[in-house]
């Protein structure tokens, strides 16, 4: 399993890439995994328009990670290894959010320089929709090596 974290402000277009991505590693036959962090506990599960029910149609597992919820409907924290347990038979997961967490492949969406954990883990920096494919030939890449 390979795992790339797309990280950025909110609203700078993470889910835009990690939709683009999803759907494009599952037309070339990769398994994929979703992981959405939701730091505020905001999120809604599937709600028509968000981030999960965006990206859900082309992944077959797909998480939203809140303050002591994972759901799953598990009450609990879950740190972000505990989560990719739960992920360890695909191909691929796609982490949006956990900007401190190290460990991990980041994919930069915007400027964030100043709360970002683990800058040397940058593999890729987005500017915009032009730096999708791009980044799609870095992930394709890392699954082939």
């Amino acid at each position: 399993m390979k795992v790339f974290q797309i990280v950025g402000y909110h609203n700078s277009g993470k889910t835009t890439l990690v939709e683009f991505l999803a759907e494009e590693l599952k037309e070339r036959g990769y398994r994929v995994g979703y992981v959405k962090h939701d730091p505020k506990g905001k999120g809604i599960t599937d709600k028509e328009g968000s981030d999960t029910h965006r990206v859900k149609p082309f992944t077959e597992k797909t998480a939203l990670v809140s303050p002591g919820c994972l759901t799953l409907w598990w009450f609990k924290d879950f740190s972000l290894r505990e989560v990719l347990k739960f992920f360890e038979d695909l191909d691929v997961v796609l982490v949006e959010g956990f900007k401190t967490e190290r460990g991990f492949p980041k994919i930069v969406v915007g400027e964030i320089e100043d709360d970002l954990a683990g800058r040397e883990e940058i593999i890729f920096r987005v500017r915009g929709g032009k730096d999708y494919k791009r980044v799609l030939e870095e992930i394709l890449k890392a699954l082939k090596s």
